[in-house]
């Protein structure tokens, strides 16, 4: 290719595109000269790789019409390989003439900040098909270049062709056709056949729908695509039979039949029993459907990547909640996986991922597998690896067929889940027969009077000592039909691998039921899907007695529980990789996980987001809080990578805390976050934080901080996206030193043990079991019994000062002297227990006369009472500071929301009134009678508030003695910024 007749050179343009291409997350390298299968060296401008194919950019500064005829010359002479991936793709740029006369030294900086360039898409392998040609017209009449822009518009155009289908529709529409087919299936089916089956959230007819369609896509890509060599002598001169549109069901079960004998008994074999137990009546209606639709998919020739077998899967279990649980989304498994396999960690440093026999060495489990998702994350990265690696096409199959079926090992309790990890594993092999997978069904009940814990009963203090039973989901006909319970049940034993290289999981959260009313004490939600009561009560003593001796807790939940049976089961420099609720990193009943992280992990990432948005529910989809990892959940996530080493080498670390402005919606955004993220290189904890930017957005910043700072208390990296007001609040915690914008003051701060006592707890006072009292919601002050601060209403505790608002009565089954004494912890400080930060105004309230906190409210009763004491408390924490160091140090279940229970308040750093002299304290009574009436807004609202504004400066200069209102009113500003301020989850 000639130089340009300016002083740029179109191969100095090519090298800054492809750096600015990088830094949009996308894989790029400019100048690249490859070979073709004839031995012929073609030099290509810049090539991007993706999952699953490549493209190729071809750029000059000539007329749109000559690159574009350059481009497709030079592409369809031959078939060109790149990295192992067919180059299916060119795009052709031309680069505007005002780039072409400037100076060496501007070309980068000038490229950046371009707003016109031009190109266009033209997908090889389709450019000459009737589609195309029906489409667009012929090639000579298609129009030169549609689309001009800035290179943050190339890179989303080099995104949105990777997510869409061969013949360019979108993957949504390919998700949608087969919802579509399922959901007309599963109504034929509903009541009709599989009516009886259904409890709770489950729907058996969308189960055996689905399972019918695995099976018929599975089948279309057999046809399409295996190797009939690697069958079988018996089969290797027959082919595949594709499905039969017009085929009656007894065809589609003697072709599956015919497939069995061969292999493939993780898709064919359930799918087989379903469709033969169901009356052909039905299913020759139901199934044509769902015939046409799997044909459709497997042409849009993009079924075997990843996201569309996984998007069809989650699709389905988000709208139906027919398994009735929660999986990782797809971004969130890329994430995840990408974090665990980079290949700077020293595990995966040496490997030969070119080497089957290395990769079969491996021994990678997710406990609790689900529909498969972060397996199959797993093997696209290790194909990733094997690309980078010069692996060629033989060794790939190769790697593929030993990851299958002697590397990966997956295990879980809901049988159709165990089914969608086979089929979306196999998707990503249909050239040659998989032999069985080592994927497990897990027994999750009482047998025999013996409690079945699924997969944690791998733990070594479970009841089995570490060794667990399967129940034979794909039986193979010559297998050891193994032991017959009681129930009909074939047992076998089954063992998770020691010494694993990468434990990932994304477990189930569920914990033991809290304090409340008579329904909510007696619901388990530990073992909410068995039916048994009994049964459920058996299964919680032997989960209680399991992790009494481990950091685990009924409390923190079964996500707990899996972390200690991943530590188990690890080696040492083997990785860590799971989706846990947000409270393991700010939960006082996660506190033992923290301490045991800290103690035998060097922590790597931890990721949170604080994405505020919530999905749409207007397409027939209920809504996701995109701050969340999991589909159809709204409790706050994050994703953990640690390295399982000895206590000195964990200690010196530096813990990568990622906060997420915005949590990616699609898997090609979420590698290019994988890519910005570990382009950081090494941490620093000096380096304070750091933003991630990737093209033109910041998608939020990563804060560093060194493992031996850290303790088994609440980790406030993640209270919020703003590093610089974290560490505001830190200092301040540490020290009392107020630093903002230049403003260095010094605050007496102490924590809330050393100053109040603390009243007492909810299930101490109304909880149907232990507690003295009944109470009642009201307002009047006539109703007979003691004043109680119960509910926290934004729309009527508006101000500082608030009245009761319910009546609490004794219990004559109780001891009258317990209740006397709980009665003398009344008082009139209270601070709210959990706080909505958006609507809700208060932080902490005084009441009108001494009165009990409940549930929502926490009393407070100074140590050494003085006037005032309580009036300065209360102005402090409804202060921008005050507010700042609740969030930081409080646990975050949701997004929007922090909670300080009772172990977590006696450690809030807070004002030290007992530092203030008499005059501060005479100060602020008088601050607090002139505020205390007015009305206060939503924290949301905290940088715009009169009132709030007022209360800040009047407090530092009136009780204080410190001018800063402008630097308070600087932090405010920022922390209305912050997602947890405004969103309302």
């Amino acid at each position: 290719m000639s130089p340009g007749s300016g002083t740029t050179y179109e191969p100095l343009l090519n090298r800054a595109l492809a750096k600015l291409l990088r830094r949009h997350g996308l894989e790029a390298e400019a100048e690249q000269t490859i070979t073709d299968s004839d031995g012929r060296l073609h030099r290509v401008d810049i090539l991007v790789e993706f999952e699953d194919q490549s493209a190729a950019i071809e750029a000059e500064f000539s007329q749109a019409r000559t690159v574009r005829q350059d481009a497709l010359k030079r592409m369809r002479e031959v078939p060109l390989v790149w990295r192992n991936l067919p180059v299916r793709h060119v795009f052709a740029v031309v680069y505007p003439e005002h780039l072409r006369k400037l100076p060496e030294s501007e070309a980068s900086r000038q490229l950046a900040n371009c707003e016109d360039l031009e190109f266009t898409k033209i997908p090889l392998s389709v450019a000459d098909s009737d589609s195309f040609v029906q489409a667009h017209g012929p090639l000579q009449q298609v129009p030169e270049f549609r689309q001009t822009g800035p290179v943050r518009a190339l890179a989303e155009s080099l995104r949105d062709f990777w997510i869409q289908t061969a013949n360019g529709t979108s993957v949504e529409e390919t998700v949608t056709k087969a919802a579509r087919a399922i959901d007309y299936a599963s109504e034929l089916l509903a009541n009709r056949v599989h009516g009886a089956e259904s409890g709770g959230d489950s729907d058996p007819a969308a189960t055996h729908a689905l399972i019918w369609l695995n099976a018929l896509l599975f089948q279309e890509l057999l046809a399409a695509h295996l190797d009939t060599n690697t069958l079988p002598a018996t089969h290797r001169n027959k082919a595949i039979p594709a499905p039969d549109p017009r085929g009656r069901p007894s065809v589609i079960l003697d072709q599956w039949e015919w497939l069995l004998e061969i292999n493939w008994w993780p898709i064919f074999a359930v799918a087989q029993e379903s469709l033969g137990q169901t009356p052909s009546c039905w299913t020759g209606i139901a199934l044509p459907p769902l015939r046409k639709a799997a044909r459709s998919i497997a042409e849009s020739g993009v079924i075997r990547r990843h996201d569309i077998a996984g998007r069809i899967f989650h699709r389905l279990l988000d709208s139906r909640k027919f398994l009735a649980t929660n999986y990782t989304t797809i971004p969130a498994g890329v994430i995840l996986a990408g974090l665990a396999l980079d290949s700077g960690h020293g595990l995966w440093k040496n490997l030969a991922w070119s080497s089957p026999d290395e990769v079969a060495r491996l021994r990678i489990v997710d406990p609790a597998c689900g529909s498969g998702t972060l397996l199959m994350a797993v093997v696209q990265e290790v194909l990733k690896h094997h690309r980078r690696a010069d692996g060629d096409e033989k060794s790939r199959r190769a790697i593929v067929k030993v990851l299958l079926e002697k590397a990966l090992h997956g295990f879980d309790v809901v049988p159709a889940a165990v089914h969608l990890t086979a089929t979306t594993l196999s998707m990503a092999e249909t050239r040659q027969a998989i032999a069985d997978m080592p994927i497990y069904w897990m027994p999750h009940d009482v047998n025999g009077g013996r409690p079945r814990l699924g997969s944690l009963d791998f733990l070594t203090s479970s009841p089995s000592g570490g060794k667990a039973q399967f129940m034979q989901l794909f039986p193979d006909r010559e297998s050891d039909p193994g032991r017959v319970t009681g129930t009909g049940e074939h047992v076998h034993d089954a063992f998770m691998p020691e010494q694993c290289e990468l434990v990932i999981a994304n477990p189930p959260y569920t914990r033991a039921g809290g304090p409340g009313s008579v329904e909510n004490t007696d619901w388990n939600p530990l073992f909410g899907s068995v039916l048994s009561r009994t049964d459920a009560d058996a299964m919680q003593k032997a989960l209680r007695r399991t992790l009494d001796p481990t950091p685990g807790s009924l409390y923190a939940g079964l996500g707990s529980a899996f972390t200690v049976l991943a530590h188990e089961r690890l080696k040492q420099g083997g990785r860590l990789a799971l989706v846990l609720p947000a409270t393991a990193l700010t939960g006082s009943s996660w506190a033992r996980i923290r301490e045991m992280l800290l103690g035998n992990y060097r922590i790597n990432w931890i990721v949170v987001s604080h994405d505020p948005r919530h999905r749409s529910k207007t397409k027939n989809l209920p809504g996701r809080l995109f701050v969340g990892f999991s589909e159809s959940t709204r409790i706050a996530e994050t994703l953990i990578v640690a390295t399982k080493a000895g206590p000195a080498i964990a200690r010196d670390g530096v813990v990568r805390f990622v906060n997420l402005r915005r949590n990616p919606d699609e898997p090609i955004e979420a590698i290019g976050l994988v890519q910005g993220l570990l382009a950081m290189g090494r941490p620093s904890a000096r380096a304070g934080s750091r933003e991630i930017v990737l093209g033109a957005g910041v998608w939020g910043e990563v804060c560093f901080a060194r493992q031996s700072d850290l303790d088994s208390e609440p980790w406030p990296h993640v209270a919020l996206v703003q590093g610089w007001i974290v560490n505001f609040a830190l200092l301040l915690r540490e020290s009392g030193t107020f630093r903002v914008a230049g403003v260095s003051e010094t605050i007496p701060i102490g924590l809330m043990r050393e100053i109040c006592d603390l009243g007492p707890y909810e299930m101490q006072i109304k909880n149907p079991k232990q507690g003295l009292f009944y109470i009642v919601e009201t307002d009047d002050p006539t109703r007979l019994g003691h004043a109680a601060l119960w509910h926290h209403k934004s729309s009527r505790i508006v101000s500082l000062a608030t009245a009761p608002n319910a009546r609490l009565r004794e219990r004559d089954d109780r001891d009258s002297e317990k209740q006397a004494d709980m009665l003398r912890l009344q008082g009139r400080l209270h601070v709210a227990r959990e706080l909505r930060h958006a609507p809700q105004r208060l932080a902490a309230v005084l009441t009108s006369k001494p009165s009990l906190g409940v549930r929502s409210w926490i009393t407070l009763l100074p140590k050494r009472p003085a006037p005032g004491k309580e009036e300065a408390l209360c102005l402090w924490m409804n202060s921008t500071p005050g507010l700042v160091l609740r969030i930081v140090h409080g646990n975050h279940p949701y997004l929007g929301r922090s909670v300080v229970h009772h172990k977590l308040l006696r450690t809030l750093p807070t004002l030290d009134v007992d530092a203030l002299s008499e005059a501060q304290l005479a100060a602020a009574s008088r601050l607090f009678d002139e505020l205390k009436d007015r009305e206060i807004t939503g924290c949301a609202h905290i940088a715009t508030d009169p009132v709030r504004r007022e209360l800040d400066r009047r407090l530092f200069a009136e009780v204080l003695g410190l001018e800063i209102g402008s630097a308070l009113d600087d932090l405010a500003l920022a922390l209305n910024n912050e997602p947890t301020l405004t969103v309302r989850h």
